[in-house]
């Protein structure tokens, strides 16, 4: 899945330049600079991330639970899925910048998109985000297969060698990730009400 390509720039301070990486401290939200001294706010509000191999309905569910939870921010990762020309990291890194930004304008973001936790956890820009919470959308093996085969023929998701690869990450997902939301019989509504249930308790209070 990844493609050579040097780690994404750290945090850094602007006016001190990039030799002097920021050093956040979650529990007072203050982001500091070690060189001169200066603060910023950091939210450090939580971040949701619905994963699942391609096909299993990530964006089919993503409409409906934007409806679901109006103060969020839910972005399918696709949406700047450009930026990834400059790296798979430069991607990532950059989807925990714009989860900070929608931070600090108070929304808490809901990411839907083929990330393992890992992935996000070795960005430079992890320290801008507070806690990470995945969650897996699964179906079954057969299933995946026929959605697959149903996409266009440009997207090269079809061929016995792609299928094989998606059904393999999607029995890593299912190793490494829960909780598990089934899209096999249940609709993309059904599946986002239960996605919403599973995110507002974590959500901060107020």
């Amino acid at each position: 899945m990844d493609q050579p390509a040097g780690p994404p720039d750290e945090v850094f301070c602007l006016e001190c330049g990039p030799g002097t990486v920021l050093v956040a401290d979650p529990g007072a939200h203050r982001l500091c600079c070690p060189g001169c001294g200066d603060e910023s706010w950091l939210p450090a509000l939580p971040l949701f991330v619905l994963t699942g191999t391609s096909g299993v309905g990530k964006s089919t569910v993503t409409g409906p639970l934007r409806d679901l939870l109006p103060g969020c921010l839910v972005l399918e990762t696709d949406a700047i899925l450009h930026v990834a020309a400059l790296g798979w990291d430069v991607w990532r890194n950059t989807l925990l910048q714009v989860a900070h930004a929608a931070a600090l304008g108070g929304q808490v973001t809901v990411l839907t998109g083929s990330v393992t936790p890992e992935q996000m956890e070795r960005q430079p820009a992890r320290k801008l985000i507070g806690p990470m919470h995945f969650a897996l959308l699964d179906c079954p093996d057969g299933a995946l297969a026929g959605r697959l085969r149903a996409r266009p023929a440009w997207r090269g998701s079809a061929t016995p060698e792609k299928i094989v690869e998606y059904q393999r990450f999607a029995a890593w997902l299912r190793e490494h990730v829960t909780p598990s939301f089934d899209t096999g019989e249940a609709s993309p509504a059904e599946v986002a009400g239960q996605v919403a249930a599973w995110i507002r308790p974590l959500l901060p209070a107020g």
